[in-house]
């Protein structure tokens, strides 16, 4: 898989104790946001970079492990207009570390996206960048593994969010959701990386591969 054009500017990153956000170059042909989903194995084994790879375009990358969907300082302030065609994003995943998983987090997926798919922190985001003519490719999570070091209760949570998270798609041309959990189920171990919950190279390979299958079969805006 060729790499020559995967461009990989990574900016100054500033950080705070809930959130951090990034200064990244936002004319490329992808710009990647989000969580540590998208961070791990930056530059050269990441989701984007193997779908930046796959597609034969370049991508910036500004997603920055740790960052949440809610609060200040959130993923979506990392969003801005610029010369890219494609918008790569993922988060929600550390709003959870916020509540109990199976006891307390309703509150907190319906924040991030409502039941019905029509609002929310998630859904607003993905709205600007489609009204800006954006394509936009939302990453899911892998389901953790049993034994995972964190999230390993949160697979109710997940559930949730990918039901939510297609009806998102579903009306949303210009959208595709990747659902990490088809290809991480919770017992594929080459995946994952040893604490449980976190994309291995291997892993996101498959994710980056389906992600950018996903992206050529989007009509074009």
């Amino acid at each position: 898989m060729s790499r020559s054009l995967v461009f990989k500017w990574i900016g100054t990153v500033v950080c705070s104790m809930t959130a951090c956000t990034s200064d990244v170059d936002l004319n490329q042909d992808i710009l990647t946001i989000g969580d540590s989903l998208l961070d791990y194995h930056t530059p050269d084994a990441d989701i984007a970079t193997v779908a930046a790879g796959a597609l034969d375009r370049s991508v910036a990358l500004g997603a920055v492990g740790g960052s949440t969907m809610l609060g200040e300082d959130n993923i979506a302030d990392t969003y801005g207009p610029g010369d890219f065609q494609l918008l790569i994003a993922s988060g929600g995943g550390n709003d959870l570390e916020e509540c109990e998983c199976g006891v307390s987090c309703d509150d907190v997926i319906d924040a991030l996206i409502a039941a019905d798919g029509s609002g929310g922190a998630i859904p607003d985001l993905v709205e600007r960048a489609l009204s800006d003519g954006k394509t936009v490719a939302w990453v899911g999570y892998m389901r953790p593994l049993a034994d995972a070091e964190a999230f390993s209760n949160c697979g109710g949570e997940l559930d949730m969010l990918r039901v939510r998270l297609s009806m998102l798609d579903d009306e949303n041309e210009g959208l595709t959701f990747v659902d990490g959990a088809l290809l991480g189920t919770g017992t594929e171990r080459a995946l994952y990386e040893e604490d449980g919950y976190h994309p291995s190279p291997e892993g996101c390979e498959a994710l980056g591969l389906q992600l950018a299958q996903q992206v050529e079969a989007i009509p074009a805006r």
